[in-house]
């Protein structure tokens, strides 16, 4: 059970809450907008999310469906698992509405508005507090992650900056590799990079 939030007549309070919870997409993003994916804004988009706020849907942000499955704490395989049943739920549901499935090829996997989606377009990211390894310096981890297969990120997104030592940690791939193969790579570098991030922060008196 969940709620549909269109973005169009947004009341504010919802708005807000939206906001709050770090659910909300907004326009405004230049490539976007320069490659017409923000015309008639904010005309048929909008957000689904259960109640425990823990799956989300966003319709129409970049690509026509984001499917979001998240929650706080290490459970990363109860994550997988909800993300794997609400993709066949939503798969579901369109086929019977429409007939029409995902759009998926055979040579480059699920079709994206990014390219560097292609394939099994899947994120799969934890925040992690790695105070180590910013003392070391961000120029050093971005190092180590490409070493690892993973892209840190600041919890603002892709493009809202770092703040503070808490980083999203993230798949760097998404073409070639299967969805478990790449939680894996995700799971793996974290684990590495907190238990190097504990040496670290003794090196530098943290």
């Amino acid at each position: 059970a969940g709620t549909y939030y269109p973005l169009a007549g947004m009341d504010e309070t919802v708005r807000q809450q939206l906001v709050d919870d770090h659910f909300l997409f907004v326009n405004g993003d230049r490539n976007l907008t320069v490659a017409g994916m923000e015309r008639d804004w904010p005309e048929g988009r909008g957000i689904f999310h259960n109640t425990a706020k823990t799956f989300l849907l966003w319709v129409n942000e970049e690509d026509q469906t984001r499917i979001i499955s998240m929650q706080q704490g290490g459970d990363v395989k109860g994550v997988f698992e909800r993300l794997a049943r609400g993709i066949k739920a939503v798969g579901d549901s369109v086929k019977a509405e429409s007939g029409k499935e995902f759009a998926l090829s055979e040579q480059y996997g699920y079709i994206h508005s990014c390219p560097t989606n292609l394939g099994t377009g899947m994120r799969a990211s934890v925040h992690v507090d790695l105070p180590g390894w910013t003392k070391e310096g961000v120029d050093k981890l971005n190092a180590r992650c490409e070493v690892l297969c993973v892209q840190p990120r600041g919890t603002r997104g892709e493009s809202g900056g770092q703040t503070g030592c808490t980083y999203d940690i993230s798949n760097k791939h998404r073409l070639g590799y299967s969805e478990v193969q790449l939680v894996q790579v995700m799971i793996d570098a974290v684990n590495t990079l907190w238990a190097e991030d504990v040496e670290l922060a003794k090196k530098h008196g943290l």
